[in-house]
């Protein structure tokens, strides 16, 4: 997933598992699409994916056969724990860790090399610390969609994915997209928001 620029997967956030499945649709009209869901651990010990009562190991597996990305809120989940896992499955190239706080996001970016991390950045000082925190490790910048234009191009420049939200309805998502460099975009609405995008297919962004 590393260098994503240039492209737009749409992330459906988190309601169930079932989302996994559904990600199919969006990816059989040409688009890749992602999952947003949040880990938790289960009474047996294992990692599972919530609401519901999915393993994360189950949701890994059907995220892989329908070609879907997945970005987890590690909550408190053991951030190694989660990384064999995402390994195990094959998905270290198509999975995104959501860190809790900053604890969690050193923990995040030492539990495995290659996984890439969300880093909250809500100022230019967030931004360089961001970069100077993940070194050489892989990680996406997590701005507000109320962050200034300016923001979202001077993380641009050393992060390799930058994740947004859906605005607010007082300015469409065209406008909102074409002065933001923006490589994903979270929304409750993924089906609705990726055909109202109609964006040439050469324009989408697929993992390297």
């Amino acid at each position: 997933m590393a260098r994503i620029h240039h492209g737009l997967i749409v992330c459906a956030s988190n309601s169930g598992t079932q989302n996994v499945a559904q990600a199919a649709t969006i990816s059989s009209i040409g688009r890749p699409s992602m999952v947003r869901l949040g880990l938790t651990n289960s009474a047996d010990g294992q990692v599972a994916v919530e609401p519901g009562s999915s393993t994360l190991a189950t949701v890994l597996d059907t995220a892989r056969h329908s070609n879907t990305f997945l970005m987890l809120d590690l909550h408190e989940a053991d951030p190694k724990e989660v990384a064999f896992q995402v390994s195990k499955a094959h998905m270290r190239d198509r999975v995104i860790f959501v860190p809790a706080d900053y604890k969690s996001t050193t923990a995040a970016l030492q539990a495995d090399s290659k996984v890439m991390v969300a880093i909250p950045v809500n100022s230019e000082r967030d931004a360089y610390n961001a970069h100077r925190m993940a070194g050489r490790h892989p990680y996406a910048a997590y701005l507000s969609p109320t962050a200034s234009p300016s923001l979202f191009s001077l993380v641009h420049r050393d992060a390799e994915a930058i994740i947004t939200e859906t605005p607010s309805s007082k300015i469409s998502t065209a406008d909102f997209l074409a002065n933001r460099p923006i490589d994903i975009m979270i929304t409750h609405q993924p089906y609705q928001l990726t055909t109202s995008l109609a964006l040439p297919t050469s324009d989408v962004t697929h993992s390297e």
